[in-house]
């Protein structure tokens, strides 16, 4: 029976209505997938806590039983062959619910169906914290995230800018905020494209992304545009937060984008990636440098009293520093670590550095203390 294609298996015989209407939807997703055999399906449900995979004959049974399988089968069957798991969820609770009041059991007993089946995936980094301003780009942020929701699309946003300027910081701080409204998990890679290390390729990053969402490495395809259809085909129904940080290129991006229009996106990177939003929709957010008061009030958690002790120090120092919140972090450390004593102290330290370039600044870790700010085109972020 392992090989025996299932379009030869009839559908059970069951009133017009909802519970035909599932069965009809069921079989004409396996049609579209393929015909695989049972014991592909088995193979492709397999998950770490289910190293087997699926029961063949309990698969069988969710094709040709007239009672529909429990969800926690027909979601994984759905799922394995490229199905809309959310679409099916709902036809398989009307199926339950007519087959229960079918059988005179209360309509409440039926069980709600989960889009998630398996592990949930929570990879983000830890938030950074103190997190001071950016009022107004997390309403932009949040403005994209309602828009996306309501044209029911996957979105992608771009989060770009310059060196140090607080791309991730912002990024990882909002995922966290709006982590809730993913409940089927977040994912996250660091692309490296301004740091030192060697970039994963997007093969490696496709292969920890499925690993995460329950599929082991041995079922895994062997070239890199068949796993990219592999990970849409598991994002298929799911609301997943997808966090790519310091990305580079588009190249590196495109294959990590998934299809499902209950997914977001959220890219960082000091390149405009113009193919991403030209080819891709991806709606882009310049950040520019935090005003005078988030900075100071950045360097008040940071540092505490010693801002209250001298506040027009405080204030140099962070426009000496651009506005740049890793530049203001590295002035704090500097403070707190007494390598040069009081913020005045400092501030009359930077005033004789220069400015690395850019390939330099990033090969020394962004370390610079001094950066003026940065005139670009960008959206009224605070």
């Amino acid at each position: 029976m392992g090989r025996t294609p299932m379009g030869r298996l009839t559908r059970p015989l069951v009133p017009t209505g909802p519970l035909a209407d599932f069965y009809e939807q069921l079989h004409e997703l396996h049609l579209a997938a393929g015909q695989p055999s049972l014991r592909r399906l088995q193979q492709l449900t397999r998950a770490p806590g289910r190293p087997a995979g699926i029961n063949p004959t309990s698969i069988h049974a969710a094709f040709v039983r007239p009672r529909p399988a429990r969800w926690e089968v027909v979601g994984e069957i759905v799922r394995a062959l490229g199905g809309d798991v959310d679409a099916f969820a709902v036809l398989w609770r009307q199926a339950r619910r007519c087959q229960f009041q079918d059988e005179g059991e209360p309509v409440a007993t039926v069980p709600w169906a989960p889009v998630m089946i398996g592990p949930v995936p929570r990879e983000l980094p830890p938030d950074v914290l103190p997190f001071t301003g950016r009022g107004q780009a997390r309403k932009v942020l949040d403005g994209l995230l309602t828009e996306g929701a309501a044209r029911q699309a996957m979105t992608t946003v771009l989060i770009s800018g310059a060196c140090g300027i607080g791309k991730s910081a912002l990024a990882v701080h909002w995922a966290h905020r709006v982590a809730a409204r993913f409940p089927d998990g977040q994912l996250y890679v660091d692309l490296r494209g301004d740091g030192p290390g060697r970039a994963p390729s997007p093969t490696e990053t496709l292969t920890a992304f499925l690993n995460a969402l329950g599929v082991a490495t041995a079922d895994l395809p062997g070239t890199p545009a068949a796993l990219a259809a592999r990970y849409r085909t598991r994002l298929a129904g799911r609301r997943v937060l997808v966090l790519l940080d310091n990305a580079d290129t588009t190249e590196q991006i495109r294959p990590l984008l998934p299809a499902s229009p209950g997914c977001l996106v959220l890219v960082t990177s000091g390149d405009s990636l113009a193919e991403l939003v030209v080819r891709h929709g991806a709606r882009r957010l310049v950040l520019g440098p935090l005003s005078t008061e988030a900075g100071v009030e950045l360097l008040r958690g940071l540092v505490g009293d010693l801002v209250d002790a001298e506040p027009g120090a405080a204030y140099e120092l962070v426009r000496r520093c651009g506005g740049r919140p890793l530049a203001l972090r590295i002035a704090a450390e500097r403070a707190t670590a007494q390598d040069v004593p009081g913020l005045a102290a400092l501030v009359e330290a930077s005033a004789t550095a220069h400015r690395p370039s850019a390939p330099a600044e990033r090969d020394r870790g962004r370390a610079a203390l001094v950066h003026h700010p940065v005139d670009m085109p960008r959206l009224p972020v605070g």
